[in-house]
C-alpha cells in the first residue's frame, strides 16, 4: 500500500480542522419526539398516536443512567445545531487521529 506524503497529510488535517464547528455549540445527545396518551374515555388519543409531539433530549450521563431534558418546540431547531455540531467534532475528530496516526507510523508526527 502507497504511503500518503507527509504535507499532504498535514494539508488534508488542516482543512479538517477549519471544519470543526463552534466548540460553544455542542450537545451529546438524542432529540426524542414522543407523543403520550392522556387516558381520558373517548379522547382521540386513545385510538391515535396520542397527543404531541414533544421533544426531549435524551443524554445517557454513565451506564444505565440516562437524563431527558424537555424541548420546546421553539427551542427544537438550535438543539437539533447543537446536536448535529457534536456529531461533526466528533467524526472531524476521528479522521484527524486516524491522519496522526499515519504521521506518527511515517515518524512525520510534528511538536505543534
Amino acid at each position: 500500500m502507497k504511503k500518503t506524503r507527509p504535507s499532504v497529510l498535514r494539508r488534508r488535517r488542516a482543512r479538517l480542522v477549519a471544519r470543526l464547528p463552534d466548540l460553544e455549540r455542542l450537545l451529546r445527545g438524542t432529540l426524542v419526539e414522543r407523543y403520550k396518551k392522556c387516558g381520558k374515555a373517548g379522547c382521540h388519543c386513545s385510538e391515535g398516536e396520542g397527543h404531541g409531539p414533544a421533544y426531549y433530549l435524551s443524554v445517557t450521563l454513565s451506564p444505565g443512567k440516562t437524563r431527558s431534558y424537555y424541548v420546546s418546540t421553539e427551542q427544537k431547531k438550535r438543539i437539533l445545531r447543537y446536536v448535529d455540531n457534536y456529531r461533526k467534532l466528533r467524526d472531524l475528530m476521528e479522521e484527524i487521529t486516524g491522519i496522526n496516526r499515519e504521521l506518527l507510523e511515517q515518524g512525520e508526527l510534528d511538536d505543534g
